[in-house]
């Protein structure tokens, strides 16, 4: 069974820890994660940027943003425990390697559960590639069942993932990755979150990188990140 084959490859849980500031947790996975995986520079750090500007759009509290923040820094924090050839192959994965690569989300709670005052973000985390529409993963949740933080961390990460260089493709244009997230918008993601990104770009809030502002041709610069 796939599970039983890979029950040794996944994390044991990390001993309960009496006390420890979130804050430092989260760099010290995004050192962990920058020296593992093969995303985009800078990639985490963008999507939480993103999706705070979505979350602040939303009107969400201070402290659900901050949980957001920490969700989007750690989304993909569970890829360390996949096998490198995977996480770094540049050509299509086969079946397989899809359902292998598809365990991390949950592998990252396995990884954070212990850790005290993330305890909000790790919704967000889990379910950050479900879908809209119920054909996501890791469970399957549609609509208002997956978790508010975890809608909008799809729509961050996706759109940074479209305007970056990544091995199997140039980067899109900002204009074509926005029609993308647009054109998905109830399928793949919450058309409120959509709308939502959507506002917060016309409104100049999205703060795209300064190089991402002058390798893209587009409108006027938006505001930078802080």
């Amino acid at each position: 069974m796939l599970n039983q084959s890979l029950s040794d490859e996944l994390p044991q849980k990390p001993a309960a820890r009496e006390s420890e500031n979130p804050t430092d947790a989260v760099l010290g996975m995004l050192n962990l994660r920058s020296a593992k995986l093969g995303a985009p520079d800078g990639h985490s750090e963008r999507v939480a940027m993103y999706a705070l500007a979505i979350g602040k759009q939303l009107d969400l509290s201070e402290k659900t943003l901050r949980s957001l923040k920490s969700a989007a820094i750690l989304h993909d924090i569970g890829k360390v425990g996949i096998s490198s050839s995977i996480v770094d192959k540049l050509g299509r994965l086969t079946d397989r390697e899809f359902e292998i690569m598809r365990l991390h989300s949950t592998i990252a709670i396995r990884m954070l559960e212990q850790v005290k005052g993330l305890e909000d973000s790790l919704p967000m985390i889990k379910h950050h590639h479900e879908r809209f529409d119920g054909k996501g993963y890791p469970d399957g949740l549609s609509g208002h069942d997956i978790p508010l933080g975890a809608r909008v961390i799809a729509v961050a990460e996706t759109f940074d993932i479209l305007v970056s260089n990544v091995p199997w493709r140039e980067a899109l244009s900002v204009e074509r990755a926005i029609q993308e997230v647009k054109d998905n918008a109830g399928t793949q993601f919450d058309p409120m979150v959509v709308e939502a990104f959507l506002t917060a770009y016309e409104n100049k809030q999205i703060p795209l990188p300064e190089e991402l502002i002058s390798d893209q041709a587009g409108p006027e610069p938006h505001a930078k990140p802080n």
